[in-house]
């Protein structure tokens, strides 16, 4: 009840207004012929005449007689002197009162007796209160409610202690979709390293994150990514707290700085004092902080608020935020948010849903921040007809393109040609992108969103435990309902696409909420200064992008004995040229176009190219042979249009994105038959060093790790001291210089016609960024292969292959831009020092190619099993004088190797990363059918165990046994099968091998594969055919000697452990000729099953 109204007079105005509100409706619409005076109407005697009747002002004079005829009081005056128009009021409300006759006024005076009413009535209204204060009105100002926060105009912030994120995460993307808050801090998200950000993101939303290590405790924070926000150094301390502080930038002179906190209950009172510490030096600005602190801010311990008020920091949050389950009444005020600025602020508490902590927001008075709508420019398919777009390129004269000498002009007659009918049929239409994160979340989710919050506050403002135990079913069933509707929505989904991989992965991606949208950020940091204009932005996304490879130019001139490496001799290598490319390789090339990939910048999207390829080969195959002759190439087709994709961390700076350069189709079905072409001389010459295995048919990462681990073994089987210096290079790809480039292709035997097309190949390259629309100028590319091409991961291959020849008395082995060098020897510091000659011969080769090294990412480590090993080795240095780090794990090829070889954080990595998985599978499987199921398990898990598996089955038992259980979690996910149910039950209900027979039947393949002569060089001469002395039963069958190994760590090298195993498969395989691989592999099947042997 409101405080100006008394209870002995609620009624009376409340009736009395309802009955002046029916009269002055009947008053006002009656027509003028009508009024007239009543014979017994009450008529104001002549002396209350006024010279004015249309006076409007209400003297003290019409309270009195009011007060006097109405209310029963004294009058005021005995005598008044009323003008006209309040005598009409009067009478108005007198007979309101007391039923009778009204008398009507004229037209004339109709306006002024309203006015006379209206003010009259707020006069009664006054004095029938009864308890009337100086400044009527509620205590404080009303908190806004759910349906107020969501339909702010201004920023919101919301927390919520949720106690473990991931077994939530679909309720509080719900959160996200009904609430759209600006930032939603988690308290208590139990968040592990190993928890990538993929799998708890929300679109529209980027997310900071401050984890601990131990259990427990934690603490993230989603802004809106259309807020320009970067995260200031942040503190987690064990067992005190974790805090996250991050700036948003609202304006050029303006920025407000938040931060999230969790302290746990048992944090030590030194944790206080070490939070002011941190937080002090950003309260210069405006500042809030949203947590859980465990203190009971309803009774405030003196300590804290004494903090609280050196810093100027208030407590916005006055309701209890978490209640005691049994009584609504008792709670504690434990959510905070502190800001320095409480008058900017309105807050409010809402239910309990995500956990037993009340979910806390605030409302900042003040403009919103808000993103434009995403503007996309696309092919407008809805009136397009597959048949009559035929028909049309059909009807054009594609052979005229024989006439035409230019390859610029074939081009363009090519070009026109086909994009004029094309825009005919499928123009370009620009379309508002809907940011519709949460395709299931329906209208009657909402609505019941809405009921539940309701019934929240109705629940706190009665403290009825009716009401709460209303509120509590109706709370549980919004959280079923959003299960549930999630859970039909993609089942409905994966039931539809079941023959269509792109759709079954698009929705995959749906579900992870993974975005691919290339929106452009609300600014950018150049430098030291920011742009928040789009149109600067993609300008200088494109001059960062442009200059990769300049920025690792070296900074000191080259010395002279760093030339590039020079090419090794060969005498006999015949000369190349181009042969002219056969219609049915491009025909074939066309059929086989992804239509969903994006078009280049000269707009022919793979989707239209693809149907029409029998009737544009032809041509296109002339315009590839017109570029060989002529040595050049369309300049359209070295256009790269650069799409900026953010990877993490600061959303300003440009080296937290990653160019994805798209060329043009065309292009690179042009180069994809070069570069058959190009790779068959170099392979059938074996131009390739015996140790790049970078891109190379039959190469792979396993083959070259398992190469050097085979040399490694065998250096510490004999009692050798090995050591390895992982090379790491800085933007390789970005820094290749195209004349030495040129000399490399030269000595290769390629001929004048050939380096003239690759001269022209590497002229004249531009990017644009693309982006939204919109479109950059164009900047020229004058370093490093094209990115996204099909030449450059070939000429990179060309360019660093003679690099080996510098290693002297170390080997190498390379692989793209990852070199291992390694050396082994019975002193430690003979290994060192001849390592360390090797790696400056090395590093002078890179110089030489102007490739520099990345020394902060250039580890040394030690290979140990048994001999001593030294407190402090020798320091590998570089050319510059900077030592290199000693580690004891490293991660080559995708592979970690650890200084014992015991593969135990592979292997730790591995059962990390497909926990993750399976968890994520598990909390969403009622999204999932069977075949869905299957499919994922298969092509995501089954993967990640596959590779190398050849490399780390020499680990322990103990060891395999832990991806044996993830393995089996896997299978129960598919199956439905409970916990107890055996493994090797679980085998026979998915029909899969087990982890061991899957291993080896990789292992046996790789051998068979290196005996045939099909793996890499340096594994087949690891493996010698075995010639029996006579002739016998089982001397007919292949063999394969066995080499000496000393210790039982020996017999794990590949050349020891291969020819074992092989021996041993022969006792019931008993090959006695080579059959094919294909066969093989059947008969293998056969022979490797899993026979249970469990008790």
């Amino acid at each position: 009840m409101p405080r100006c109204m008394s209870l002995s007079n609620v009624n009376m105005p409340c009736i009395l207004l309802f009955r002046l509100v029916i009269i002055v409706l009947v008053h006002n619409g009656a027509p003028s012929s009508t009024l007239h005076a009543p014979d017994n109407s009450f008529v104001p005697p002549p002396t209350h005449a006024v010279t004015s009747p249309i006076t409007t002002s209400m003297s003290r004079d019409t309270t009195s007689l009011i007060i006097t005829q109405c209310l029963g009081l004294p009058p005021l005056y005995p005598h008044p002197t009323i003008p006209l128009s309040a005598h009409y009021a009067l009478n108005i409300f007198y007979h309101a009162q007391k039923p009778a006759p009204l008398i009507l006024c004229p037209q004339r005076y109709r306006r002024p007796v309203l006015i006379a009413f209206s003010r009259t009535l707020i006069l009664l209204l006054l004095c029938s209160a009864g308890d009337v204060e100086v400044n009527p009105g509620p205590a404080c100002p009303q908190a806004p409610s759910f349906v107020d926060f969501c339909d702010r105009k201004s920023l919101g912030f919301m927390h919520v202690n949720i106690r473990s994120l991931l077994p939530k995460f679909v309720l509080l993307t719900a959160l996200a979709h009904s609430a759209n808050p600006d930032v939603l801090a988690v308290s208590e998200s139990w968040l592990r390293k190993a928890t990538k950000n993929s799998e708890i993101s929300i679109p529209n939303y980027n997310i900071f994150r401050q984890d601990r290590t131990a259990k427990g405790g934690g603490v993230a924070v989603y802004c809106r990514d259309s807020l320009q926000s970067n995260v200031i150094p942040s503190m987690y301390i064990p067992k005190q707290f974790e805090l996250l502080i991050f700036k948003i930038t609202l304006s050029r002179n303006k920025s407000l700085t938040v931060a999230a906190c969790y302290r746990p209950p048992s944090a030590p009172s030194c944790a206080l004092d070490t939070i002011c510490e941190l937080i002090t030096p950003h309260l210069a600005s405006e500042f809030v902080l949203l947590g859980d602190l465990n203190w009971d801010m309803l009774n405030t311990p003196p300590v804290l608020q004494s903090k609280l008020d050196a810093l100027n920091l208030t407590q916005i949050i006055k309701e209890p935020t978490r209640y005691n389950p049994n009584s609504v009444n008792k709670g504690t005020l434990i959510d905070v948010i502190l800001t320095n600025w409480p008058s900017k602020y309105t807050s409010a508490v809402f239910n309990q849903d995500l956990s037993d902590h009340c979910l806390i927001a605030c409302i900042r008075y003040g403009a919103a921040v808000k993103r434009p709508p995403l503007i996309t420019v696309k092919r407008s398919l809805k009136h397009f007809c597959e048949q009559a777009f035929l028909i049309d390129l059909a009807r054009v004269s594609w052979k005229d393109i024989d006439l035409i000498p230019s390859v610029e002009d074939a081009w363009s007659f090519f070009k026109s040609n086909f994009l004029t009918i094309l825009d005919k049929h499928a123009p370009f239409k620009k379309c508002r992108t809907k940011n519709r994160y949460s395709p299931w979340f329906t209208p009657d989710l909402t609505a019941l969103d809405q009921h539940k919050n309701i019934l929240w506050r109705t629940a706190i403002a009665s403290n009825s435990p009716r009401d709460m135990q209303l509120f509590r079913e109706v709370r549980n069933q919004y959280t079923q309902s959003v299960r549930k509707a999630k859970a039909s929505f993609f089942r409905q989904k994966f039931a539809s696409c079941s023959s269509n991989s792109k759709k079954f992965w698009d929705t995959v991606k749906s579900m992870e909420n993974k975005s691919t949208s290339s929106q452009l950020p609300t600014a950018l940091r150049l430098g030291n200064t920011v742009t928040t204009d789009k149109s600067m932005i993609i300008e200088n996304f494109n001059k960062h992008f442009s200059t990769a490879g300049h920025a690792f130019r070296l900074t000191t001139s080259t010395s002279a004995n760093s030339s590039a490496p020079p090419a090794a001799p060969r005498p006999s290598l015949s000369r190349f040229s181009f042969n002219q490319i056969q219609i049915a390789d491009v025909l074939k090339e066309l059929q086989n176009l992804d239509p969903y990939k994006s078009a280049g910048l000269d707009n022919l999207d793979p989707l239209f190219l693809k149907p029409s390829a029998t009737i544009v080969a032809t041509p296109i195959t002339s315009l590839f042979n017109l570029s060989f002759i002529s040595s050049e190439i369309p300049k359209d087709w070295k256009a790269a249009a650069v799409i900026p994709l953010f990877k993490g961390g600061d959303t300003l700076d440009p080296n937290c994105y990653r160019p994805i350069s798209i060329l043009p189709c065309l292009s690179k079905v042009f180069e994809s038959q070069v570069n058959k072409q190009v790779t068959d001389h170099l392979e059938s010459h074996r131009t390739f060093s015996a140790v790049q295995s970078g891109f190379r048919a039959g190469h792979g990462c396993t083959s070259a790790t398992l190469k050097v681990l085979n040399d490694i073994i065998t250096a510490i089987d004999k009692r050798q001291y090995c050591a390895a210096v992982f090379i790491d290079l800085a933007k390789a790809f970005d820094s290749v210089n195209h004349h030495i480039l040129i000399g490399r292709l030269r000595s290769l035997g390629f001929s004048d016609d050939c380096l003239a097309w690759f001269t022209n190949y590497f002229a004249d390259r531009v990017q644009c960024v693309k982006s939204e629309g919109m479109l950059s100028g164009p900047l020229a590319v004058s370093m490093g292969v094209p990115q996204g091409s099909i030449l450059g991961p070939t000429l990179f291959s060309v360019y660093i292959n003679d690099v080996a020849l510098a290693a002297g008395d170390s080997l190498i082995h390379l692989y793209a831009d990852d070199t291992i060098l390694y050396t082994f020897g019975p002193s430690l510091d003979t290994v060192l020092s001849n390592l360390q000659t090797s790696f400056n011969a090395i590093q002078h080769s890179f110089r030489g190619l102007q490739l520099l090294l990345n020394a902060s990412k250039t580890k040394c480590m030690l290979f140990n099993r048994s001999l001593p090993a030294p407190a402090c080795p020798t320091s590998i240095t570089t050319l510059d004088g900077s030592d290199l780090e000693h580690v004891d794990v490293y991660k080559y090829l995708g592979v970690w190797l650890d200084c014992k070889l015991s593969f135990q954080t592979h292997i730790k990595h591995l059962q990390s990363k497909i926990k993750s998985r399976v968890g994520f599978l598990f909390r969403n499987k009622a999204s999932f059918t069977h075949a869905a199921k299957l499919t994922l398990v298969k092509l995501t898990i089954l993967p990640i165990l596959d590779f190398g598996d050849v490399i780390y089955k020499m680990a322990s038992n103990t060891l395999l046994s832990k991806l044996d259980a993830v393995y089996h979690s896997a299978i129960r996910f598919v199956t439905k099968a409970p916990y107890t149910t055996h493994h090797c039950d679980l085998y026979a209900l998915v029909g899969w091998p087990s982890l061991h027979i899957r291993r080896q039947t990789h292992w046996l393949q790789v051998i068979y594969k290196s005996m045939l002569g099909k793996a890499p060089p340096y594994l087949s001469s690891l493996v010698t055919m075995a010639t029996p002395i006579r002739s016998t039963r089982s001397s007919r069958c292949i063999s394969l000697i066995i080499p000496k190994a000393n210790t039982s760590f020996g017999r794990l090298s590949f050349q020891y452990s291969a020819a074992c195993d092989w021996n041993e498969l022969q006792k019931s395989l008993k090959l006695e000729t080579f059959i094919s691989l294909t066969n093989f592999k059947h008969q293998l099947s056969e022979q490797l099953t899993d026979r249970c042997s469990c008790t």
